[in-house]
C-alpha cells in the first residue's frame, strides 16, 4: 500500500535493525490526521505595516478559507441561480465576463479579524452587478434571502434586498486582473460593507430563499446572568475600526518626531474621524486623513507626533463614523463570541 505524502514518516525502533516501521494504529492516525488537515482552509494575513497605498496588491490581500481551496477552471464554469424563481437559469463564465462591467473599490475584513490584526484588505473589484441576474430569475414575492455557495461547500444567506443592491457584485477581477485562484477564480461575490464570510469564493450557485438560512455560525452571543448564552442577531455589516501601521507595537524610536500612520474603516458607512493619543489614552489628537472617506473603504491616516523625550509611551487610535458610531474601548462584557472585534487598539513603544 503507498502512503499519502503527508503520513510518510520513518521512526526506528530497538531491536528491530532499525528498519522502518509504520504500526496500524499510527498509520490510521496519520491518515484521518493528513485528512483533516487536507480539508482545512488557508489563513494568511496582510501585514498592515506594509500599508502604503490604498490598494493592496493581489499577492499580499489576506486569506482566510474555511474549507480547503477546490481546483477551479474558467472553462466550463456556469453560475446557477435557482430556488424561488420563475425562471431558473445556468450562465456561463464567458456571458457573465461580457455582460455590462462595474468596477467598485471595496474592502474586506475577516468577522474574527483580532484587535490590529491583518485579516483585511483593501482592492478594486471587477464584475457584473447581482440584481439584474435576479431580475432576469424572476423570484417569487415571498422571497427574502439569496444563499450564496462556493465550489468549496462553504454558503451564506444574505437578505434579497441586499443582493439586489447596486453595488453587490459577482466579481472575475480584483486590481485590474483576472482573480487569483487563492481569492476566488473564476467568480466571488463582493458583498461590500459586509463581513468577509459573505463574499463567497469560487461561487457556483445562487439560490433565492423564502425563508432565512438559520445558520449557527456568525451569530452574535450574549451572556447574562438570568439567561445565560443566547444569540442575539446575524454579523452582517462591518463595525467601524481603525488600526496601526506604524509603528509597531515594541517599536524602539530614536529622535523626536515620528509620523503615526494606519487606516480606519465602517464598512456601509463612512469614517468622520480618526483620533490618536500618545499618552495612554489620557489625551486625543485628531489624525488627518489622506482623502475623502468614501462608503466599503478605508481612508489612510497620519498624525505628525512630535515626541516630549525619551521613555515608555502607549499609543491608542480610534475612530468614529457619519452614523455616530465610535469604537468602543472595550469589548463589551456581555459579548460572549469572537466576532466584531472593534475596540480601540494600543500599542507601546520605546524611545530612546
Amino acid at each position: 500500500m503507498e502512503i499519502p505524502g503527508f503520513c510518510k514518516w520513518l521512526s526506528k525502533w530497538p531491536g528491530e535493525g532499525g528498519q522502518p516501521r509504520l504500526s496500524r494504529r499510527t498509520l490510521i492516525g496519520s491518515v484521518a490526521a493528513g485528512l483533516l488537515s487536507a480539508q482545512e482552509g488557508e489563513v494568511s494575513n496582510f501585514d498592515l505595516s506594509l500599508l502604503d497605498e490604498s490598494t493592496v496588491p493581489s499577492e499580499l490581500f489576506f486569506i482566510r478559507d474555511h474549507f480547503a481551496a477546490p481546483k477551479t477552471s474558467s472553462a466550463g464554469w456556469k453560475l446557477s441561480v435557482s430556488g424561488a424563481v420563475a425562471n431558473p437559469l445556468e450562465i456561463a463564465y464567458e456571458e457573465l465576463s461580457e455582460q455590462a462591467r462595474k468596477i467598485l473599490p471595496a474592502m474586506i475584513e475577516c468577522a474574527e479579524n483580532p484587535v490590529g490584526g491583518g485579516l483585511v484588505g483593501h482592492a478594486e473589484w471587477t464584475g457584473v452587478t447581482l440584481a439584474p441576474i435576479l431580475e432576469r430569475a424572476r423570484a417569487s414575492s415571498d422571497a427574502g434571502f439569496v444563499r450564496l455557495s462556493g465550489a468549496d461547500g462553504f454558503s451564506r444567506a444574505i437578505p434579497l434586498a441586499k443582493a439586489l443592491h447596486p453595488d453587490t457584485l459577482i466579481a472575475y477581477a480584483m486590481n485590474g486582473e483576472k482573480l487569483r485562484a487563492s481569492h476566488g477564480h473564476p467568480l466571488r461575490a463582493v458583498i461590500p460593507g459586509w463581513y468577509g464570510m459573505a463574499s463567497i469564493k469560487w461561487l457556483q450557485r445562487v439560490e433565492v430563499l423564502t425563508a432565512e438560512d438559520a445558520s449557527p455560525d456568525y451569530v452574535r452571543r450574549v451572556r447574562s446572568l438570568l439567561t445565560g448564552t443566547r444569540p442575539a442577531g446575524a454579523i452582517t455589516d462591518m463595525q467601524v475600526k481603525s488600526a496601526f501601521a506604524r509603528p509597531l507595537d515594541g517599536a524602539i524610536l530614536t529622535g523626536r518626531r515620528f509620523i503615526v500612520r494606519g487606516a480606519a474603516w465602517a464598512g456601509e458607512n463612512r469614517v468622520r474621524q480618526v483620533e490618536v493619543s500618545t499618552d495612554g489614552a489620557k489625551s486625543w489628537q485628531t489624525a488627518r486623513l489622506s482623502a475623502e472617506p468614501l462608503r466599503y473603504t478605508w481612508v489612510q491616516w497620519t498624525l505628525e507626533w512630535k515626541i516630549p523625550g525619551a521613555g515608555q509611551y502607549e499609543l491608542a487610535v480610534r475612530a468614529s463614523d457619519d452614523a455616530d458610531r465610535r469604537q468602543p474601548a472595550g469589548r463589551a462584557p456581555e459579548r460572549a463570541d469572537g466576532y466584531e472585534l472593534n475596540s480601540w487598539q494600543t500599542v507601546r513603544v520605546t524611545v530612546r
